[in-house]
């Protein structure tokens, strides 16, 4: 190929724009997804790459098997980190605990994210302050580093470095100006304070509590990670906590079962880690399936781009036999005909590839929100030049058939008219790539249309209560501290409020567990979960015994715990405790005083992925505030902003509707749904091209026997039966092979939840009719123009 080459191709181009637009626009939208999804593909086998020797760092997680639901988390004994030190097994050790403590500078309170870490911490990740010194802001009480981003929110464009901060009653000084972490980083900040700071009110007795916080060790060298897993784990089994907790009832519960099971994990592993997956914070990390997924999505979409192209750039082709076979007359030998249709094909390719970076460029905020990952930094220089380069790959691929079919081309035929038609071999290729596009895209729509369906169902599924003016205020402290009481009691007396309640955790939210032992009265122990309540909770939500009573809905939010061990149960708890109906465990006393007043209703705090448990209710203080309210939120929210700013003047208020923390646990699955439309969308769209271009071929093809069988007294449904009997049979097809997929995935999904909306086979035959409509819209034109065709044009040419 030289620059002569491609100099045709470009004029070819200029001079046909409608098919330039067509070919360079559908295969940029290829290129687009394709980037895109390689993208995020390349976010998540890089996690935590920046992390110098990441082999050598590891992380270490924890399970609490005394917790109702027990999951491994990033979270464990701070003490272990000197142990390990200690021990030798471990030459740096740094924690990285999150801090919900907003910093204020002037006058504005800014939510950033604040972590806390000990002074190895720069050199264990690799980062380097920009400006000032790090060491200084980790190793003072009032020293604080900001990243780049984190100095632009709090100080806009003017100097950071010198300037105060405020979090909460602590003073700090930014002594360190840091680049802001990558985003497929295990620890992401926007501030960093050390274990000494004066912001950190756990500095002190972290250590000799036994305070738990993500911990990040880097091995020593020689040293395994099942060395120092095990040394972790035989410390965490003689750890106080653990000793308390074993002699208590939970630990005589667990059968011999480990209170804590301790393992570390290398952080480059870390986004595939199965546990961590399966855990409460499961949505920040991923499975290889999904990832393999996405690649093979990606090149799927990059495919019937390309499809759409050797189609179009086949039927060009034989349109231009007569050119063909006079440069073959002229001494164009094979070689030179092969290199011109490859120039040409690469040069669309590559243009189609720089439309496609643009267009990834400006839809890479709305794909980031699907996917919920930050992918700003896919767009590298490097990263760039790549998918040109792979662009022209795929455009030597692409135009190696049409290359092929022009150097077959015979002269004499070809002057004669007669060789302006591919191989039978050829078009049933082309025709087996139709279906395989249709497929795709039935199998992807239907599947995106039972996860939208489900998504709606189990997000407006009611959880035991109706959420509407029910409002969620998330407390800094417990509700029977004397700011919280005040609170509570003022937001009472406000108009349109009415009542307040207060709650362990809101229903809908999945943050904390409380873990409560119960001693049946046949002696057993038995383990369920807690829910700290006021009095007025059941009230509040319109709740009505099943048995027996609730707790009095005349006491006041902010009381007192009542003196006695009044307990409410739901169904499930007292089943599990031995009672052969629920019925029967009203008004009876347990073995540990424990008096059981009445069975509550079914509240769903889980998602419907979820079933039911064990729960016990008690009058305790909460941190989460239940409120209902006639107002409108807008009216609602300026309300509790006012109270807010009296009692809580250092901390972000964080009011939300109760519909909107319900819907919330499906978020998720709301974005894979939108990203499986978007895709069945971009599929169908690739389909409609391809079978828009089979069809012009094939009325092409067909045109002497559509007039001969004009002159025979063929009417026009005649016509449009047998140019549709083709596509048809190519819709069908690719539904035998794509509905069964779509069907089997259906169902895979399906499989996690314990309640599914009534879906049956109604999205798979949507995605029939949206493919069969889509079609036929894609062919009407030129099949319109097959019934108008004048018989003597076409038995001339």
């Amino acid at each position: 190929m030289n620059l002569r080459d491609f100099r045709i191709g470009w004029r070819l181009l200029v001079q046909q724009p409608v098919y330039s637009l067509v070919v360079i626009g559908g295969l940029a939208v290829g290129f687009a997804a394709c980037f895109l999804l390689f993208g995020y593909v390349a976010y998540c086998l890089n996690y935590n790459s920046a992390v110098p020797d990441h082999d050598r760092v590891v992380v270490v997680k924890q399970r609490i098997n005394g917790f109702p639901r027990p999951d491994w988390q990033l979270i464990a004994y701070v003490p272990l980190r000197d142990l390990a030190i200690t021990s030798g097994l471990a030459q740096a050790a740094t924690i990285a605990l999150p801090l919900d403590v907003p910093l204020r500078a002037d006058a504005d309170l800014q939510a950033l994210p604040l972590v806390v870490v000990d002074p190895a911490f720069g050199a264990m990740f690799g980062v380097r302050a920009l400006e000032g010194d790090l060491a200084a802001a980790l190793g003072r009480p009032d020293g604080l580093a900001l990243t780049r981003a984190g100095a632009a929110r709090l100080f806009g464009a003017g100097p950071a470095l010198g300037r105060t901060v405020r979090a909460a009653d602590a003073a700090l000084l930014v002594r360190a100006i840091l680049p802001d972490p990558p985003a497929n980083a295990s620890v992401t900040y926007e501030a960093l304070v050390g274990s000494g700071s004066s912001a950190w009110a756990e500095r002190t007795t972290a250590v000799s509590d036994w305070g738990r916080a993500p911990l990040y060790l880097k091995l020593a060298p020689g040293v395994s990670s099942a060395q120092l897993a095990a040394m972790l784990q035989q410390a965490t089994d003689v750890a106080p906590p653990t000793v308390r907790i074993r002699n208590s009832t939970v630990g005589k519960a667990l059968n011999g079962m480990k209170v804590s099971d301790i393992s570390v994990l290398p952080v480059r592993d870390m986004y595939f880690d199965p546990d961590l997956a399966a855990s409460r914070t499961g949505a920040r990390y991923g499975q290889r399936s999904t990832v393999a997924g996405m690649a093979a999505g990606g090149l799927l979409i990059l495919l019937l781009a390309s499809i759409n192209y050797v189609n179009l750039a086949t039927v060009r082709t034989l349109r231009r036999q007569r050119e063909i076979g006079i440069r073959k007359l002229l001494g164009a030998r094979t070689p030179q005909l092969i290199r011109q249709f490859l120039s040409e094909a690469v040069l669309t390719a590559l243009l189609a590839a720089s439309a496609g970076l643009l267009l990834a460029w400006l839809l890479l905020p709305m794909f980031s929100d699907l996917v919920n990952r930050r992918l700003e930094g896919v767009f590298t220089p490097a990263n760039c030049l790549l998918a040109l380069a792979g662009g022209a790959v795929v455009g030597v691929l692409a135009g190696a058939y049409p290359a092929w079919l022009a150097q077959a081309a015979l002269p004499g035929p070809a002057l004669a008219g007669r060789g302006n038609s591919e191989t039978i071999g050829g078009l049933w290729v082309r025709r087996l790539l139709t279906v395989l596009q249709f497929a795709s895209a039935m199998a992807i729509g239907a599947t995106a249309l039972a996860v939208g369906w489900q998504t709606w169902y189990a997000s407006r599924a009611l959880p035991g209560f109706d959420p509407r003016q029910l409002l969620v205020l998330a407390l800094p402290e417990n509700s029977d501290t004397p700011a919280a009481k005040s609170l509570i009691e003022q937001l009472a007396r406000v108009p349109g409020i009415d009542g307040v309640a207060t709650i362990s955790e809101a229903v809908g939210r999945d943050r904390m567990k409380l873990v409560t032992m119960m001693v049946a009265p046949d002696g057993r122990d038995i383990r369920v979960e807690g829910k700290f309540i006021s009095p007025n909770w059941f009230a509040l939500h319109g709740l009505a015994a099943l048995h027996g009573q609730l707790f009095d809905p005349q006491r006041a939010a902010s009381s007192t715990p009542s003196p006695s061990d009044d307990v409410v149960l739901n169904a499930a708890a007292a089943l599990a405790l031995g009672y052969a109906t629920p019925e029967q465990a009203v008004g009876k006393n347990l073995p540990r005083g424990e008096h059981i007043l009445g069975i509550s209703p079914e509240v769903r705090f889980q998602d419907l992925r979820a079933p039911a448990g064990a729960i016990i209710y008690r009058l305790r203080p909460g941190r989460t505030l239940a409120i209902r309210s006639s107002d409108s939120f807008a009216v609602a929210y300026d309300q509790v902003a006012l109270l807010w700013q009296r009692h809580f003047p250092n901390q972000i208020m964080d009011l939300q509707r109760q519909e909107t923390v319900l819907a919330d646990r499906y978020a998720d699955d709301a974005r894979v749904a939108r990203l499986l439309g978007y895709t069945s969308a971009v599929a169908l769209i690739l389909a409609a091209f391809g079978i828009y271009v089979l069809s012009a071929y094939s009325v092409q093809r067909h045109r002497r026997q559509i007039v001969l069988r004009k002159l025979y007294g063929a009417r026009r449904r005649h016509i449009a039966v047998m140019l549709g009997r083709e596509f048809s049979l190519l819709v069908g097809a690719g539904a035998l092979v794509g509905l069964p997929l779509a069907a089997l995935a259906i169902q895979r999904y399906l499989a996690a939840y314990t309640e599914r909306a009534p879906i049956g086979a109604w999205t798979l035959a949507a995605a029939l009719a949206l493919a069969l409509l889509v079609a036929l819209l894609a062919t009407s034109r030129h099949t319109l123009a097959a019934l108008r065709m004048a018989p003597v044009a076409a038995l001339r040419d």
